[in-house]
């Protein structure tokens, strides 16, 4: 699985060209826990965690409520300026709410040789400049050569509840990626385990790589990351925070090329949580 890793990167660059180099999507309340029967959703692309910097584009969101009803999110019901999207979400029903934006991103086609994975190139080779090691171009491909297309899907998501916390929502199953919450995402607290799972076709996934980003507060532009993670033989992601404070906890997995068929997904998954005493 981790051949595929640098040519993708070398690729990725322009995933987010409509928001702008470096730009990161999430979605997040202003309250995680509310007693209120309407709640301020906030949504946008980052540099530093939750700082918006441009709104939120090309996604399309949904919502369940504490019963389990599916509620699509309207384009228009999104207040827009040019730095941040919100949303007010009527949560008049006691319990978890889940809310959650999924876009349809590129897609990438990769060529096997020489036992590598390697980004394949359709423009015209310069043969004046050096082959880069990570890269084949159509023209260089050898016939009959293993070729798999990689299509990216983001998704954003986050929780809110209302006076106390249920299951339903939480527990619903996504068909294909997923990260299954063992411990709930609103009762989260310093120093308590915490665990969730990521699946693919509800399957344990390992090795899979994660990061906890903690909130911006000054000018920094580095140490975003609080925590880097992985998860064990059956997917489980197992950690503690020792600060209280919101956190963006990145999933960025690909379908492995080992895998059977030739389109494969690649999915990059930002949960907003927060953690209490």
């Amino acid at each position: 699985m981790h051949s595929f890793f640098k040519p993708w990167m070398f690729l990725s660059l322009g995933l987010l060209s409509t928001a702008g180099f470096a730009h990161y999507p999430y979605i997040a309340p202003l309250n995680y826990q509310t007693f209120n029967n309407y709640s301020a959703v906030v949504s946008g692309f980052y540099d530093n965690p939750f700082v918006s910097e441009i709104a939120i584009k090309n996604f399309k969101f949904h919502y369940h409520t504490p019963a389990g009803e599916k509620i699509e999110i309207a384009d228009d019901a999104w207040a827009k300026t040019q730095t941040l999207s919100s949303f007010s979400l009527e949560n008049k029903q006691d319990g978890t709410y889940r809310i959650r934006g999924v876009k349809q991103g590129s897609a990438s086609r990769f060529a096997l040789v020489d036992g590598q994975w390697k980004a394949l190139i359709q423009a015209k080779r310069d043969e004046a400049k050096p082959l880069k090691a990570n890269v084949v171009y159509q023209s260089d491909l050898k016939k009959n050569s293993k070729v798999k297309t990689v299509e990216t899907q983001e998704i954003i998501e986050t929780f809110i509840s209302r006076r106390t916390v249920s299951d339903v929502s939480v527990k619903h199953v996504y068909e294909g990626f997923d990260v299954r919450f063992i411990s709930h995402p609103n009762t989260l607290k310093v120093n308590q385990p915490i665990q969730l799972q990521v699946v693919d076709s509800a399957q344990g996934v390992k090795d899979v790589k994660a990061s906890v980003l903690a909130q911006s507060y000054a000018f920094e532009r580095t140490d975003r990351v609080y925590q880097t993670l992985q998860s064990d033989d059956k997917g489980h992601l197992n950690f503690v925070i020792k600060d209280q404070g919101q956190y963006l906890l990145t999933v960025d997995y690909q379908q492995p090329f080992t895998a059977k068929g030739d389109q494969l997904k690649r999915y990059k998954y930002t949960l907003a949580f927060n953690v209490v005493e």
